[in-house]
């Protein structure tokens, strides 16, 4: 935690700096170069290291400006648990909207990017324990369930990672995320494991990586 404060703390003054470098004027309206469509594998490498979980996201992403991009993410993510003395499920949609700028010197601009972002994100999920155990060494054991019901969660979230174009229209990034929830609702009668998108449901604030593959479809030349 103390290396992912630092990160934040480091990465919000270069987006000032970058802000106030020079006073240069606001970039003017140009035409949109194209809109990308691109996939998150997050999820799937999630899965890797956690086999309850499962999940992936797609997104796209536009410029309106010669250094700032509108972004849009949706995805699923998917827990289920099978334990000696409790099951649990969890199965929900997440969409996550945002701009983000190049904070890469423009003299240093190629196809390469250096993105500085903030998305609101939002999460539709249910969930539910069919049973569970709870072991008493000296009454009798007390075994209950905890039926499927929905919720809802809304964090805001600080990204920054490079991005660069491997081949022609198509592009590789990855970014750290800083992510703090704002509002849920439903949760007190069982936490989630996962909100989809967001991360671990006991925590306020989580940190999280995206991985993305993404092809640019041109508009103009």
């Amino acid at each position: 935690m103390l290396k992912t404060s630092r990160y934040f703390f480091i990465s919000f003054w270069l987006l000032m700096s970058a802000a106030v470098q020079g006073q240069e004027p606001l970039p003017q309206w140009v035409p949109a170069r194209g809109i990308t469509v691109g996939v998150n594998l997050a999820g799937p490498i999630n899965r890797l290291m956690d086999d309850n979980r499962t999940g992936i996201s797609f997104l796209t992403r536009v410029n309106f400006g010669e250094d700032m991009y509108l972004l849009g993410e949706a995805g699923f993510e998917n827990v289920n648990f099978r334990k000696e003395r409790y099951t649990y499920d969890s199965n929900g949609t997440f969409l996550r909207i945002g701009i983000e700028k190049d904070i890469l010197p423009r003299k240093h601009q190629t196809n390469d990017n250096l993105l500085m972002g903030l998305q609101y994100g939002f999460a539709l999920h249910e969930h539910g324990a069919s049973g569970y155990t709870i072991r008493n060494g000296y009454w009798q054991d007390y075994s209950g369930n905890v039926s499927s019901y929905t919720l809802n969660s809304h964090w805001v979230e600080f990204s920054m990672g490079p991005r660069t174009e491997v081949f022609k229209n198509f592009y590789m990034s990855w970014k750290l995320h800083i992510r703090t929830l704002i509002a849920t609702n439903n949760s007190e009668l069982l936490k989630p494991y996962i909100v989809p998108g967001f991360g671990n449901g006991d925590r306020r604030l989580n940190a999280g990586f995206s991985y993305t593959l993404e092809y640019l479809l041109p508009l103009r030349k």
